[in-house]
């Protein structure tokens, strides 16, 4: 640059010439060559604009210009004017298109000329590439002896664990490369200065070494002029400090990662530990020897926030556990670290109280400073136990003396209870599984025990006794609700008694009011409880606690199942739980056990209608069959009965009359079975209804039959007592005389039923809309097998003297009236027949009664489909005189009706092939309503017939038909 700076002065005949490069900012020129200048002035640095426009081309590239200082010269130029400068030739120095300075040529007598401009140019375009090249080379081995350097103090730094040594060597090699005679590095991590031999220091540079924004130490370089130092001195010299920088930040870290690493596996050893086992008590021992072997402390307690949210001490080390306290979130050093969920701590609470220290008060009413104070300790560091975003406790330490705050502890402490919490939480929730393994398998067990039996009072007894064994308390009672007293009653109780006639209305004492509202209810202490409405009786027995549990079916209360205690006791919030399903359990018990009681009382009905409606079908099977048979049988006797009886009228023979007799009275006993075979058969059957009362049935019975249970007893020498209890108001719609055959089939069972005497009694009462008699005995009575057989026809205990038919006849009776008959017997105890009956309505109004006839014979009109009986029956009324026309059906009677305009009645049979006679009977009606009509039949009038049929008879004659019976029959129309 020198010789670029003489070339320049020589081809332009300048009297002096200079070189300035631009700096590293660009800012500013330094000057790098000057010829020809007499004043140690001459400008070292050009600002941005030194000489005017000669700046404002070296900043904007305008083409230079040649001009004449002026001659008031600014401050910046003031060296131009000392050297006498009257003109300045410039040119910007280029390479690569780049500018990196400037070539100046400057006269003192006079001004340059354009030619010189030329010459300079090309010397500034020859000058700027080969400076550029000269530069570049300069910089590039200045960056390999830089990067010399730091790889040697790298290399040094990294090359032993010894940093103090390292650093002494570094400092050696520091002076003897950047020329000063001793180098001095302080780090204020490091054992000592490294420092070499002391000279006098006439200048120095200090070098800061700094990690992040905080410095830790210098680097000083010491030499012994006090010449400015260069600056790529200074540039090495803070390269060297940031290596120190960061290999002292290596050590650190190392030191750190080996102390983590020996925290680490002290913790990994607890974990190991903590881990080893699911027992709470195990683990909670754990923690706090882990904890004091950490920190060294001679105190160390664990603490667990319960249910109420109390932090309760659980294991201590160095202090009984009943010496520590009980705390609340916020309470005392242990409080404000579970409050705060953050390590707290205090070196001496004597002089840095926790908080409530002064405040708080202890269940004693000792203040809270004044129990640790007891507790002799000084310095406490709590750390939360946190699992899953929870609290579930909190880990101290204490020291008996006042102890400085150890980062190292804290975090020791702090790793610990992550995995206590941890370990705790996973054996509480072990504990707990197992607890409720048990409790389920004991709630599985009693369940069975209550489910197991279906009777209402064993099961209430198995309730008290399973809820006891679970509650772990001898006082249990069952209270059971009864919903239209509104009261509770004593179901089952264990324990303590209770008088037996006990009850308490709903809503009133703590049972009462459990019962009333359906929620369970707690009282900790019932002696002093003013709303224990028994709290006297529960003093005299030394109960403290009282727990009532509703017992449910759906949304109904069924009962409560209380437990007391004798000594104080609290119930987690798990063991209400336990119990309400035990409770609920109960009630499933108690509802099964009523479905089953209703049920088996349902099936009991059931099997009575069951075996009712067997009877009743096997008895109107029987009688269908029994009134068909009677039917065709009372067509028999009618030939036989009317016949010999119409042979004897004008028989004087005797011989021949007796036999006649014996036919005639063997017949008619025979229609007297018939008669009873048609009583069977007649479900549907009984005469024309009429308003009567069973109390006077009751006492017509007692009378017709009083020679047999009084006469007939007192002659086999025995006494049966009669007594009857009428209620009045049994009035029924039914046929007397058979409703009195009916109650006298009754009697006379009892009587016989009592061969050794005994008590009769025949009652009635109003049962709602029926009227009831009954007629019980106290004989022998019958098993169960005779009670089902009792309905059958033909059936009887009685021998050959009895037909069988008594009470199949009453059934059919009672049946034929709507009512119902059951019969209730005990083998040796007696026998109860009970009637029921629909009591009565008004009575229909009486048809209108037929006109009389005349008197003397009558001209008759008898129909019957078989040509025996209407023979028979046709002689028997022209033996008294009349004129019998006959008719083999229906439709030939009414035929003979058309052509008979003189007839005096109608008798027709009730049973024929086609039309029967109730169809003969409306056809007579029909055509002659004043005429007559009699019905004949074998099976009695029917019930299913409607009042507008009835009316169109006017008499009834049974089969077998007598002549007394159809002349009494045909004088009664007479009469009319």
């Amino acid at each position: 640059m020198r010789r670029l700076a003489a070339d320049a002065k020589a081809q332009v005949l300048a009297d002096a010439a200079a070189v300035w490069l631009l700096g590293l900012d660009g800012s500013e020129l330094e000057l790098h060559a000057g010829l020809g200048f007499g004043r140690p002035s001459t400008a070292r640095t050009l600002a941005h604009r030194p000489v005017g426009r000669l700046g404002d081309w070296l900043t904007t590239r305008r083409p230079p210009s040649l001009t004449a200082v002026p001659a008031a010269a600014a401050a910046g130029r003031a060296w131009l004017v000392d050297e006498s400068i009257r003109s300045v030739l410039a040119v910007p120095l280029v390479a690569g298109g780049i500018r990196i300075g400037l070539l100046a040529a400057f006269r003192r007598r006079r001004p340059f000329a354009a030619g010189h401009l030329s010459r300079l140019r090309e010397l500034a375009a020859a000058g700027g590439p080969a400076i550029h090249a000269a530069l570049r080379f300069a910089e590039e081995r200045e960056h390999v002896e830089r990067a010399e350097m730091l790889l040697a103090v790298t290399q040094t730094l990294a090359s032993t664990s010894d940093l103090p040594a390292a650093l002494d060597e570094v400092a050696h090699r520091t002076a003897a490369a950047l020329g000063a005679e001793r180098c001095e590095i302080v780090l204020a991590e490091a054992p000592g200065p490294v420092r070499a031999a002391p000279v006098d220091a006439a200048g120095e540079l200090v070098v800061p070494i700094g990690r992040e924004y905080d410095a830790i130490g210098s680097l000083r370089l010491v030499r012994g002029d006090s010449s400015e130092w260069a600056p790529k001195i200074v540039e090495m010299a803070t390269a060297i400090a940031s290596q120190i920088a960061l290999a002292a930040e290596n050590a650190r870290l190392v030191r750190q990662a080996e102390a983590h690493a020996g925290e680490l596996a002290a913790l990994h050893e607890v974990a190991a530990g903590l881990t080893s086992t699911l027992d709470l008590p195990t683990v909670l021992a754990a923690v706090a020897d882990s904890a004091c072997m950490l920190t060294g402390a001679q105190r160390c307690a664990v603490f667990e926030l319960d249910g109420s949210q109390q932090l309760v001490p659980r294991v201590s080390r160095g202090l009984p556990v009943d010496k520590l306290l009980t705390l609340r979130p916020g309470q005392g050093a242990v409080g404000a670290a579970a409050l705060r969920r953050a390590p707290f701590f205090t070196p001496d609470w004597r002089e840095h109280e926790p908080p409530g220290y002064g405040l708080d008060r202890m269940p004693d009413g000792e203040l809270l400073r004044d129990a640790v104070r007891h507790q002799g300790v000084r310095a406490i560091l709590a750390v939360p136990l946190v699992s899953k975003d929870a609290l579930v406790g909190v880990l101290s330490v204490a020291w008996e003396e006042a102890h400085t705050y150890d980062e190292r502890e804290v975090r020791l402490l702090a790793g610990l209870a992550q995995q206590a919490a941890v370990a705790l939480d996973r054996a509480r929730v072990h504990s707990a599984a197992v607890r409720r393994a048990d409790e389920l398998g004991a709630l599985l067990r009693a369940a069975r025990t209550v489910m197991a039996g279906l009777d209402p009072l064993a099961t209430l007894e198995q309730i008290v006794h399973e809820a006891a064994g679970i509650a772990g308390t001898p006082h249990v009672k069952l209270l059971i609700v009864d919903p239209e007293a509104r009261t509770l009653r004593v179901g089952a109780l264990t324990g303590a008694p209770v008088p037996a006639d006990f009850s308490l209305a709903l809503g009133a004492g703590h049972s009462g009011r459990v019962a009333a509202t359906g929620e369970p209810l707690f009282v900790h202490d019932l002696a002093n409880d003013a709303r224990n409405a028994l709290r006297e009786r529960d003093r005299e027995a030394g109960m403290v606690t009282y727990l009532g549990l509703p017992i449910r079916s759906r949304d109904r209360v069924l009962g409560v199942l209380s437990f007391n205690t004798t000594t104080p006791r609290r119930y987690s919030p798990a063991e209400l739980e336990y119990l309400g399903s035990f409770a609920d359990l109960a009630g499933i018990a108690l509802e099964n056990a009523r479905l089953y009681d209703e049920a088996q009382r349902a099936l009991a009905d059931l099997k009575a209608v069951q075996q009712k409606l067997v009877q009743g079908e096997t008895l109107r099977a029987l009688g269908e069959l029994a009134g068909g048979a009677a039917h065709h049988l009372n067509n028999l006797l009618t030939i036989v009965v009317g016949r010999v009886q119409l042979m004897l009228r004008g028989l004087e023979d005797e011989r021949i009359r007796r036999p006649l007799t014996i036919i005639e009275k063997a017949a008619k006993d025979g229609a007297e079975v018939v008669r009873r075979l048609q009583q069977f058969s007649r479900t549907h059957q009984v005469g024309r209804a009429q308003p009567l009362s069973l109390d006077d049935v009751a006492r017509d019975v007692l009378g017709l039959t009083r020679g047999h249970w009084q006469d007939g007893a007192r002659a086999r020498g025995v006494s049966i007592e009669v007594e009857h209890r009428l209620a009045g108001a049994t009035t029924v719609q039914g046929d007397a005389a058979a409703l009195r055959e009916a109650v006298i089939n009754l009697v006379l069972n009892a009587v016989d039923a009592m061969p050794k005497g005994g008590r009769l009694m025949v009652q009635t009462r109003i049962d709602g809309d029926h009227a009831v008699l009954v007629v019980a005995d106290t004989g022998t009575g019958m098993s169960e097998t005779v009670r089902l057989k009792a309905h059958e026809p033909f059936f009887t205990t009685k021998g050959v003297k009895a037909t069988g038919l008594g009470l199949s006849v009453a059934y059919g009776i009672v049946r034929s009236h709507g009512g119902q008959l059951s019969l209730d017997s005990t083998e040796g105890r007696g026998t109860t027949v009970t009637l029921t009956l629909p009591r009565a309505v008004a009575p229909h109004p009486a048809a209108t009664a037929p006109a009389p006839l005349r008197p003397g014979a009558l001209r008759l009109l008898l129909v019957d489909d078989e040509d025996e009986v209407r023979e028979a029956l046709a002689e028997m009324l022209q033996s008294h005189g009349h004129t019998v026309l006959t008719a083999a059906g229906a439709d030939e009677a009414l035929a003979r009706l058309e052509t008979e305009p003189d007839l005096d009645l109608v008798l027709t049979d009730l049973v024929m092939p086609g039309r029967t006679g109730w169809d003969v009977a409306a056809g007579v009606k029909a055509r002659r309503p004043h005429l007559p009509v009699g019905l004949i039949t074998g099976w009695g009038e029917t019930t299913d017939v409607d009042e507008a049929r009835r009316a169109m008879v006017d008499f009834v004659v049974d089969k077998p038909v007598t002549v007394e019976a159809l002349q009494e029959a045909v004088a009664r129309v007479r009469e009319r």
